[in-house]
């Protein structure tokens, strides 16, 4: 009995001791009113992956913070509600990073670089060769949805409210594992159920979609059913 509890236990770990992460603070408490931007720059002669929190009591509805790479050479933007991490290549020993408040009330948010040590079977994932573009799915219907063993990813497919069928590995794992996107389980049960597209279309699936020749969801920021007013510039919409 108890090398059976033993087993059970090591089974566990295995499954859910899936990354080791740090976040140290770069700057914290930085306040930014409707439509101002503020300037970080750290010097470096490496590569870091550099995120922020957005930390007001007013949440965002909307993405509210974009951070913009001011290094030089492309210009890479990212815009969440809630915060999100991606790695800056330096120029001249230095990385510029512009962080930008694009909502109607004043935003507060704490920078901080990463250090993170992953096992999780999406890690193959998180590669930094390709920076990607923020991206959105309008599901109107699910077709299947495969999840890795450790939960870390999910391979979706479905049609778009345009009428475009789809396939997107899902990568559900995050800095923050305290609270991570379960949106996989909702999906799931929306398949098995046999859920009529009614009750869930449009669904909102949003992220940093990177790869060749298929479409990987990193970053994942929203997730929610029934969203017909979910406002995105239409270059970033999945046609």
């Amino acid at each position: 009995m108890k090398k059976i509890t033993i087993l059970l236990l090591l089974m566990f770990l295995a499954l859910h001791a899936q990354a080791s992460v740090t976040n140290i603070p770069i700057q914290s408490g930085i306040e930014l009113k409707p439509g101002e931007a503020k300037l970080i720059t750290l010097e470096s002669t490496q590569k870091l992956e550099v995120g922020w929190t957005a930390v007001q009591k007013q949440k965002c509805t909307m993405h509210c913070v974009e951070a913009a790479d001011k290094s030089g050479g492309y210009e890479y933007k990212i815009a969440t509600d809630r915060g999100a991490s991606t790695i800056y290549t330096p120029v001249g020993g230095k990385i510029l990073i512009q962080y930008s408040n694009k909502a109607d009330h004043p935003v507060m948010i704490d920078v901080y670089k990463v250090e993170r040590v992953c096992d999780a079977e999406a890690c193959v994932f998180l590669e930094d060769s390709d920076k990607g573009k923020w991206l959105v799915f309008k599901v109107d219907e699910f077709k299947s949805i495969e999840t890795s063993k450790d939960e870390s990813y999910s391979v979706i497919s479905g049609v778009t409210a345009g009428g475009k069928e789809f396939t997107v590995k899902a990568v559900w794992w995050t800095d923050n594992n305290n609270s991570p996107f379960t949106c996989y389980k909702t999906i799931g049960n929306y398949l098995n159920n046999k859920t009529p597209k009614e009750e869930y279309s449009p669904y909102i699936l949003s992220g940093r979609a990177v790869g060749q020749g298929e479409i990987i969801l990193r970053d994942v920021d929203t997730c929610v059913p029934k969203a017909p007013h979910f406002g995105v510039p239409e270059e970033n919409v999945y046609k």
